[in-house]
């Protein structure tokens, strides 16, 4: 399983590194974006986006790899679990190029999916970075843990790969879901933009 899939899919995970993440504001170090005068970022002159509010701080997992990977995570008042978190992904799990079929790969390993017991909630085509695209809002629950999460992941085309968006939250399996921070999540996506041609598109 790639690393980079542990920042939404375990809780314990995304406590570390959230010990390291900064806002935009105070990132002092080197960083691979810049804010415009448009209250957009730009990242790594590839990608633009609206960010989420200040309360929701960045968090990367260095992989090794040229893929881009980045989310933000914000810890949600309540109980344990009470955590959401999204991300642009580059490379979500599978590798067919037929949305129907790539959502059938990567619910093979979202979120340990094992575990977990799903349930599609929605599914509709949607508008996305300029072309068709497919959202999927799902729920899991693990009876065990007494854990719940609901989850949304949209797949869009990048030239002709599919890249995906997800948002995950975590709460006790009597907590209630915030639906305010699907809105984030939406607003992120339909301001996102590709800024040029990703490597795989110039070769």
């Amino acid at each position: 399983m790639k690393r980079k899939s542990l920042l939404i899919l375990s809780l314990f995970f995304a406590t570390v590194w959230l010990s390291g993440c900064a806002t935009f504001e105070t990132e002092k170090k080197a960083v691979p974006y810049r804010l415009t005068q448009q209250g957009t970022v730009i990242w790594e002159d590839e990608l633009e986006f609206v960010p989420p509010p200040p309360d929701w701080k960045l968090l990367r997992v260095e992989t090794g790899e040229n893929d881009i990977n980045f989310g933000f995570v914000r810890p949600d008042p309540g109980d344990f679990p009470s955590l959401t978190t999204f991300a642009y992904d580059e490379e979500p799990f599978g590798c067919s190029t037929r949305f129907e079929d790539r959502e059938k790969e990567f619910f093979k390993r979202f979120l340990f999916n094992a575990i977990l017991h799903f349930q599609i909630l929605e599914k509709k085509k949607v508008q996305v970075v300029g072309g068709e695209g497919l959202a999927v809002t799902v729920e899991g629950k693990d009876p065990v843990k007494k854990e719940k999460v609901r989850g949304k992941v949209i797949f869009a085309k990048r030239g002709d790969r599919v890249v995906g968006f997800y948002i995950t939250q975590w709460r006790s399996l009597d907590g209630t879901y915030d639906p305010a921070a699907f809105d984030i999540f939406d607003k992120f996506v339909s301001s996102f933009k590709f800024l040029k041609k990703s490597f795989y598109e110039t070769l």
